[in-house]
C-alpha cells in the first residue's frame, strides 16, 4: 500500500470514529435533553470534527469537494439538479397515481407537532449537511480512486442501508444516495448534493404538514 493510500485509508477511518464518538455522546446525552435538541448537537458536531479532520488532511476542505472555486457553481448547480430532481418526481407521481397508487403516502413523512421549527432545522440542514460531509464528500470521494462506478454504488449503498427503513426495498434512500453521488461526481462540488439534499428534505417535511396528505 503506497504512503497516499494509507493516509487515505487513515482519513476514512478517522471519519468513522468521529460518527462514532459523537453518536455515543448523543447517548449520554438523551436522558437529559429532548430528542430533537440532542440530535441536532450530535449532528453539528460531527460536521465540526469532519471538518476539522478535512482541514488537516492534505488537499484540505478541497479534497471533499468544499474548495472555494466551485462555492457558487456548486449552488447554482444544486438548484438545477433539484428542479430536475423535482420534475422527475413528480412525472413518477403522477404516473403511480395512474395506476392506483398514491406516491404521497409513499414520501409521507411525518412531523411532529411540537418543536417543528427544530425538526426543520435538524433535518432540514444540519443532518443533510453532516451526511453529505461524510458520504459523499469522503466517503465517496476515498472509493472515487477505485473508479466512478465503484464509488457510486457503494456510497450509495451504504447511504441506503444506514437510512433504510426495515423491511422491504429503500427505493427512496436508494434514488436519493444515487442522485447525490452523481451530481458530486459531476459538478465536483460537495456544494451541490447538499443542495439537493436540504431541498429534497426541506419539502418531504413541508408536504407532511398538508392535512389533506
Amino acid at each position: 500500500m503506497t504512503t497516499d493510500s494509507l493516509k487515505i485509508l487513515k482519513l476514512a477511518c478517522r471519519a468513522v470514529l468521529i460518527l462514532c464518538a459523537c453518536e455515543a455522546g448523543a447517548l449520554v446525552l438523551s436522558p437529559f435533553l429532548p430528542p430533537l435538541a440532542a440530535l441536532a448537537i450530535t449532528r453539528s458536531t460531527q460536521i465540526i470534527g469532519l471538518l476539522l479532520l478535512l482541514w488537516r488532511t492534505p488537499g484540505g476542505l478541497a479534497f471533499a469537494g468544499l474548495s472555494q472555486k466551485k462555492g457558487i457553481s456548486g449552488l447554482k448547480a444544486g438548484i438545477v439538479w433539484s428542479l430536475g430532481f423535482a420534475l422527475a418526481a413528480g412525472i413518477t407521481g403522477f404516473l403511480l397515481n395512474l395506476t392506483g397508487i398514491n406516491p404521497l403516502s409513499m414520501a409521507h413523512s411525518p412531523v411532529p407537532p411540537d418543536n417543528q421549527w427544530l425538526f426543520f432545522l435538524t433535518g432540514g440542514l444540519i443532518s443533510p449537511v453532516a451526511e453529505e460531509i461524510f458520504f459523499r464528500g469522503i466517503l465517496y470521494s476515498v472509493l472515487r480512486r477505485l473508479g466512478v462506478a465503484v464509488a457510486v454504488v457503494l456510497s450509495t449503498l451504504v447511504f441506503a442501508f444506514v437510512h433504510g427503513p426495515q423491511g422491504g426495498l429503500p427505493v427512496f434512500q436508494l434514488v436519493g444516495g444515487l442522485v447525490f453521488a452523481l451530481s458530486f461526481e459531476v459538478s465536483k462540488s460537495l456544494v451541490t448534493p447538499m443542495v439537493i439534499h436540504v431541498l429534497g428534505n426541506l419539502a418531504l417535511f413541508s408536504m407532511a404538514l398538508i392535512p389533506s396528505l
